[in-house]
């Protein structure tokens, strides 16, 4: 396994643990006038607390939203994600990377039917994150050249494919084989 691939694996066994140990922190924006959470904006995806205003037509196509109760925390999470891959993605990838993390969190909203929890949530999406960075290891990880009306290639993946975040019971599974138990 070369270093970066080993750097993001420790990177993402320290985030399992600090999920699993302590709170989990927020950033908070430095220039704001008043201290708020900072919310992840990025790769087309924007993490937010707030339902967001669509706007139809423009020439970029909308971002991927994740609107939960617990944006401060998923977008702590998004930040070390983004850190604990940055040599292993580029330009082109980044936007299947984070896109595939939204996803995730989107999918854990659906199956917790309105009973979300923000540990499981961040826990749902650091396990897509363990996917995508095996895929990394074995030379599979697909992304699409151009996102044409930001779709990525996660969306066409269907559920029995898929090998990250797929219910709770197996996140729970796949961490407790870490030594996490959640």
């Amino acid at each position: 396994m070369n270093k970066k691939l080993a750097a993001a694996r420790n990177a993402l066994s320290a985030l399992s643990v600090s999920l699993h140990d302590k709170p989990i922190p927020v950033i908070v924006e430095q220039d704001a006038p008043e201290a708020k959470p900072e919310e992840w904006a990025g790769a087309d995806v924007v993490i937010t607390s707030e339902p967001p205003q669509i706007e139809p037509g423009g020439f970029y196509p909308n971002p991927r939203f994740v609107v939960t109760p617990h944006a401060a925390q998923l977008s702590w999470l998004f930040f070390q994600l983004r850190d604990a891959f940055r040599s292993l993605y580029d330009g082109n990838s980044k936007i299947e990377l984070f896109g595939r993390l939204a996803n995730a969190a989107l999918r854990y909203q659906v199956k917790s039917q309105g009973l979300e929890d923000q540990r499981e949530l961040c826990f749902a999406v650091l396990h897509e994150a363990y996917a995508i960075l095996e895929e990394m290891e074995e030379g599979t990880f697909e992304y699409l050249s151009v996102a044409f009306g930001g779709m990525i290639a996660d969306d066409f993946i269907e559920q029995a494919e898929r090998k990250g975040f797929i219910g709770v019971d197996e996140t729970r599974a796949f961490f407790a084989q870490k030594g996490v138990n959640l």
